[in-house]
């Protein structure tokens, strides 16, 4: 059904249009922008029927609630004029700016300036407009060139390249970001506590049921506090290991961390592993996601039998059929695990008492970790000479980019190695002993993740009297 034509009637509809932009210097209060939009109504003879804000709002964009239902009410005939504090106020955008005065002239609407007034009916006001539109379009590019020269300059002196709150620091324009007295030390205990196998959710509750909340700016929840999305966000940024993040690469910063760089590595290492155990953080089971049965499908865990006793099922041969059996006792499964444990201990002892025997005049093998650390050496070499080649020799910028990216790929492979080499290499004496020593003691989610970090899986073969166990270890 068509929409009627615009009402004819002598006081048309206005609907004050106001927007504060996020530069400091273009920034009008909201109160001032409908002080004038009412004064300019009661000159033009207009009832004011609505009064919508985008308080904050940058206006290079045009995904914005207020001026989107601005739209609707006059292409719904319930106002026919939108009147701005300036013309730049609806828009920033060449483009949107266009769209939409076509969209409102093509209903008969109008939009009007308070303070810049111009007939638009005439060819010379549209030009005017037109020339104001631009200058807006202009001053929005001007302001995004400040932006990215604050930001280089902040990131060049070790700065982060805005200036939202830090959980763990506060900050002064003479000491920069400095460690929260509280907070802090919280922060730094939370990489710790994760790094010994504290699931994220089990640090969560213990944040929440503590003093310290997350600061702005990291995606919380409305009710300010913790949550395991704003937690993640808040550990992987790095700043609390010292680094600042640009455009995507983490670069050393002027503040001074709050953990070492060991705690750090350890803190990635962890994230690496268990990314793929999220949905297992939470279990009560002690190996959740470690369980594979020998037909190549994963056994989960659960209360099953007449007995509701903890077991873990083969989902294929349940539910799909494709061999008999499939359960497994989890007590079976925990007396497997722990026998192999005492053996690795003592392998490990041993192969280690043999070593420091044999040292004395003998000669070692190449360290596989200086081995990577000369590939990192050899990778950043190969980047510097072509970053010079692109400034002296001119070489074209599609083969730049694409050794550019080849030598930044085998760079990050080459450091995940190394840090897998440097961190397990005294995990299996770290953490061997104390989970034989403490095992009566750890929470199933401690005890899970030192597992995670020695045992890759285990395989179970089911059957009757007992299923066959082999417990594959981390090389």
């Amino acid at each position: 059904m068509p929409k009627p034509a615009l009402r004819p009637t002598t006081r048309l509809r206005a609907v004050l249009y106001l927007r504060q932009s996020t530069f400091r210097e273009e920034s009008i209060s909201l109160e001032l922008q409908e002080h004038a939009g009412r004064e300019h109504c009661n000159q033009q003879g207009y009832d004011v029927v609505a009064v919508l804000a985008d308080p904050g709002v940058s206006g290079r964009t045009w995904n914005r609630p207020a001026v989107q239902q601005a739209m609707k009410m006059i292409e719904d005939r319930e106002a026919d004029v939108i009147v701005l504090w300036k013309w730049s106020r609806l828009s920033r955008s060449r483009l949107d700016w266009a769209v939409a005065a076509d969209r409102i002239e093509t209903l008969g609407g109008r939009i009007e300036s308070a303070t810049e007034p111009i007939d638009t009916t005439t060819s010379t006001g549209r030009f005017a407009r037109g020339m104001l539109t631009e200058f807006a379009a202009f001053e929005s590019e001007r302001i995004g060139d400040v932006w990215r020269e604050t930001h280089q300059r902040r990131v060049a002196n070790g700065l982060p390249a805005n200036g939202k709150p830090r959980f763990g620091y506060t900050y002064s324009r003479d000491t920069g970001f400095t460690m929260h007295p509280v907070d802090g030390p919280v922060l730094a205990d939370t990489y710790r506590r994760y790094i010994a196998g504290e699931s994220v959710y089990s640090l969560v509750a213990w944040l929440n049921a503590g003093p310290t909340r997350p600061a702005s700016g990291y995606g919380s929840k409305s009710d300010g506090l913790w949550s395991d999305r704003t937690l993640r966000r808040v550990m992987d940024s790095g700043f609390a290991a010292g680094f600042i993040t640009s455009r995507g690469e983490r670069l050393p910063g002027a503040h001074e961390a709050l953990i070492t760089e060991s705690e750090w590595e350890a803190y990635l290492e962890a994230r690496d592993r268990r990314r793929v155990y999220r949905r297992t953080e939470r279990s009560e089971y002690l190996l959740s996601g470690l369980v594979w049965c020998a037909c190549g499908s994963k056994m989960h865990a659960g209360q099953f039998g007449s007995s509701r006793t903890p077991k873990y099922r083969c989902k294929d041969a349940h539910e799909k059929r494709t061999h008999t059996g499939g359960y497994v006792s989890e007590t079976v499964l925990e007396e497997e695990v722990r026998r192999w444990l005492a053996d690795r201990e003592h392998r490990v002892r041993r192969a280690t008492t043999e070593a420091l025997e044999r040292r004395a005049g003998t000669r070692v093998g190449p360290d596989p970790a200086d081995t990577l650390r000369a590939q990192l050496r050899d990778l950043e070499a190969k980047q510097e000479r072509l970053a010079e080649r692109l400034i002296t020799d001119g070489i074209p910028q599609a083969t730049y980019a694409r050794l550019r990216d080849r030598y930044t790929a085998e760079h990050d492979a080459v450091t995940r190695e190394l840090r897998t080499v440097e961190v397990r290499r005294t995990a299996p004496i770290r953490v061997l002993p104390v989970l034989l020593e403490r095992w009566g003691d750890l929470l199933v989610h401690e005890k899970r993740e030192a597992l995670r970090s020695i045992i890759d899986r285990v395989v179970v073969t089911p059957g009757r009297p007992r299923s066959s166990v082999e417990i594959r270890g981390r090389d």
